[in-house]
């Protein structure tokens, strides 16, 4: 299986998300399964069989990405859309991986090539971002409007916890499995 997995941040780091996404790509590697994955220019690169690191550009005033939202995510984002649209335009993939915000990356193509996604989901975006810019509260309906489509989309959403899984139900997704994040149960 060819698959585009979209992860949203240095890569690797030792840290919550980088951790978990290296998990999925030593599986898919040990599967047998080909994958381009796209990430951040941050981070060091790890070897395995059938997988190649993407980069998106290193940009002079762009550097010590954290979590959560900030412009720097943003841009990086805006070129990681451009590498997506190269690889897309040179190969066929049977399935995005894609994490956090690059859901939305996953949802376009999902419209408009048909290609199918899974929706890794750490966390409510639209949840924490109105939790972390509260004048943002004006457009809670738009937020969860864009979060629900991209939940019911997804073929499959894996949610990090029970809690998670519990509230997106409301959003009526197809499949949802619970993968605890176990870069937490050290």
């Amino acid at each position: 299986m060819n698959v585009l997995l979209l992860a949203p941040h240095p890569f690797y780091q030792n840290r919550g998300t980088p951790i978990a996404v290296n998990l999925v790509l030593r599986v898919l590697s040990e599967r047998g399964d080909q994958v381009d994955m796209v990430t951040y220019p941050e981070g060091r690169d790890i070897q395995y069989p059938n997988v190649t690191i993407h980069r998106t550009p290193r940009l002079p005033f762009v550097h010590n990405i954290r979590p959560g939202f900030s412009w720097k995510k943003l841009v990086c984002d805006f070129f990681m859309i451009f590498k997506v649209i190269g690889l897309m335009s040179r190969k066929r993939y049977d399935l995005v991986h894609a994490g956090e915000e690059s859901v939305f990356i996953a949802l376009m193509l999902n419209l408009f090539c048909k290609l199918p996604y899974v929706y890794d989901m750490d966390s409510s975006l639209a949840q924490q971002l109105i939790e972390k810019y509260p004048k943002l509260t004006l457009l809670n309906s738009f937020l969860n409007f864009c979060e629900r489509v991209a939940v019911q989309k997804a073929a499959v959403v894996v949610a990090v916890c029970q809690a998670l899984a519990t509230d997106i139900q409301a959003y009526k997704p197809k499949n949802v499995v619970v993968i605890p994040d176990i870069s937490l149960l050290n």
